[in-house]
């Protein structure tokens, strides 16, 4: 196996050289958008590549820029025949690198500023209890091997159940599909697994870095792989898969739980382990008809600093517990576990969010895992709680320029605690603005370069406070998704189906996209299927559910930008956030660095290792 090894410092460090995280081996990602009488053309700088490399863009074989694109990657063919073929070759140290794979042509526009695509799905027949099935949450990694990602989504059926509420669910469903629309495979979680937000927390990354990604996801007895077989490996393999647990309310409180590893291309089982921890006493997790004991959060982390982990969160609300697990060398492990019930670790019960996030909180080189007011470190060891127990949304990322360590914001639902930020590091309070309220949703991001640095807001009208938690303006007309869409180095609003651009000295909204045709996902809730870089520049793409269910609809942006930054999917922290995304109440993710409008350049260069495809 041939790597690409770069050495950098970590952001905040002074003086210690760490070891390289282990990152997927994407392509070019060009992608060509029709734009009036042309094409609107963006591109990758990978995480492997020196910040100055320069660019030149080749249509239908012949190049067609008149001076090395160097500061941007992106490029307006203003007048070029519908269905040109583009490639783009990097030049790095004078030296030309192998011209890219063609560009993905997209000839569907909504309004100026987007262009979309979409990806039809093989709907499932209404499940045997009745359920229709909707397409819901999504994740992406490279499951063929061929530096472009694919996409994992999740049926729901509409008899889908909150852990709080009584009834018989049908079966949860995961599909793979390629972004041009091939099937690949189907995993059926079995009668044994029920369907509702937290029940099913499912990850897709290359855990083992053999160039692919696998599918991680808790499984019972009655799961089938993606070949149409059940469970046969490891723990499961005496299931009696003919069993149904399910009690007459709807929730399974006994029988067998189960890891599951998947392969990626063929969706067939690798290997199964008993869950951990296992439910044991229902009512050990503070009531005992089945809310509390399963809620579950998941996510990719890199806790020893170079290859990622999978961890598996069971409990929030009470007793809370989180479990490492490794897949390498075609054995699946455990790292470490962690438990609320253990001696020393009581001042942690009850610190968990409806998210789970992942940051380097202390600058030692390897992934934190933040479970809402607390944080356990990468040896699954306690580093700090506040104590202000549960709340509804997380967002973590460096948010003061120039400080050695990441911040950590977030909404309280009880105990009058309102919103607070906090340092990762330490779990010192910055601000904490009280509410005797539930505060159930809140953001922070920067959202208007005439006004630079973060912001911070929260429902309850509590105001749009800043750093120093004074209030600066009034609350934005949406508390949910941000997203780099406009061109510059703020984030946008996005709500349901809508992109707005917020001006805090107006208190004013611009609508910058309505993506017709389509819809937001989660009821209420109002998220998108995904949100990540997909492919193209370091902006975001965003995927909605066609209004007819009956496809995925993936929306890129149009808008120029001066702005040129690493994509952010070579970004540990940006990256691992795509696989907790999908974590109960989706959260948007962020980079493990500083972005803002005064940020200085260039960025910092990944400290990655790209790892060949095999």
């Amino acid at each position: 196996m041939r790597l690409y090894i770069i050495f950098v410092l970590i952001l905040g460090s002074t003086s210690t050289l760490c070891s390289q995280m282990r990152v997927e081996n994407l392509n070019r990602g060009l992608v060509a958008v029709r734009q009036h009488d042309g094409y609107y053309l963006k591109w990758r700088l990978l995480g492997n590549e020196p910040y100055n490399t320069s660019f030149d863009i080749y249509r239908n074989n012949k190049k067609i820029n008149d001076r090395l694109i160097v500061d941007v990657t992106s490029y307006v063919d203003s007048i070029a025949p519908l269905n040109s073929v583009y490639n783009v070759k990097a030049i790095i140290d004078d030296l030309e690198t192998e011209m890219s794979s063609p560009a993905f042509i997209i000839n569907n526009t909504q309004g100026e500023n987007a262009g979309f695509f979409d990806i039809s799905l093989r709907q499932p027949a209404d499940g045997i209890h009745g359920g229709k099935y909707f397409a819901n949450d999504a994740s992406v990694g490279d499951l063929t091997g061929d530096g472009e990602y694919e996409i994992v989504v999740s049926w729901s059926p509409n008899n889908a159940r909150d852990n709080s509420h009584r009834g018989i669910s049908d079966n949860v469903l995961l599909d793979a599909y390629t972004l041009n629309g091939e099937f690949l495979w189907r995993i059926d979680l079995g009668p044994n697994i029920r369907a509702g937000a937290h029940y099913t927390q499912f990850l897709v990354f290359d855990l083992d870095g053999n160039g692919r990604s696998e599918i991680m996801v808790k499984t019972a007895p009655g799961s089938r792989d993606g070949k149409g077989h059940f469970l046969s490996k490891g723990t499961a393999s005496d299931a009696d898969h003919s069993i149904v647990y399910r009690n007459r309310s709807g929730y399974i409180l006994e029988g067998p739980e189960y890891i599951t590893i998947f392969d990626g291309l063929t969706g067939a089982e690798l290997a199964t382990a008993d869950y951990w921890p296992l439910r044991g006493n229902v009512s050990d997790w503070g009531d005992s008809y089945g809310n509390r004991v399963d809620r579950f959060n998941a996510t990719i982390a890199y806790l020893d600093g170079e290859r990622p982990s999978a961890v598996f969160q069971r409990g929030y609300y009470t007793r809370m517990t989180l479990a490492a697990w490794d897949w390498r060398d075609g054995k699946l492990s455990l790292r470490w576990t962690f438990d609320s019930d253990d001696p020393g670790h009581e001042q942690y019960a009850g610190q968990g969010n409806h998210s789970i996030h992942v940051i380097d909180a202390n600058n030692d080189g390897r992934h934190d895992i933040v479970t809402g007011s607390a944080v356990i470190g990468s040896d699954g060891t306690g580093m700090h709680t506040t104590g202000m127990g549960h709340g509804d949304a997380t967002h973590v990322t460096y948010m003061i320029k120039d400080h050695p360590y990441p911040q950590i914001f977030m909404p309280h639902e009880s105990g009058g605690h309102g919103v607070s930020l906090r340092h990762a590091n330490s779990g010192e309070i910055i601000f904490n603005h009280r509410n005797p309220n539930d505060v159930g949703r809140g953001v922070g991001a920067e959202i208007d370069p005439e006004i630079p640095g973060f912001h911070f807001w929260g429902t309850h009208r509590l105001g749009l406070f800043d750093m120093n938690g004074d209030v600066v303006g009034d609350v934005p007309n949406s508390m949910n998704f941000i997203i780099w869409w406009d061109g510059d180095l703020s984030r946008e609003l996005m709500n349901r189906n809508r992109i707005d651009k917020w001006s805090i000295s107006n208190n004013s909204s611009t609508r910058l996209l309505t993506a017709e045709g389509a819809r937001s996902i989660n009821g209420t809730k109002a998220t998108p299927v995904l949100q990540a870089d997909l492919f193209g520049d370091w902006r975001e793409e965003v995927v909605l559910l066609r209004e007819d269910g009956q496809a995925l609809r993936v929306y890129t942006t149009t808008m120029p930008t001066t702005h040129k930054l690493y994509t952010f999917m070579h970004d540990p922290v940006y990256r691992v956030a795509i696989s907790w995304q999908n974590s109960s109440y989706n959260q948007p993710p962020h980079p493990g660095f500083y972005v803002a409008t005064d940020m200085d350049f260039p960025p910092p260069m990944p400290n990655v290792v790209i790892v060949d495809n095999k």
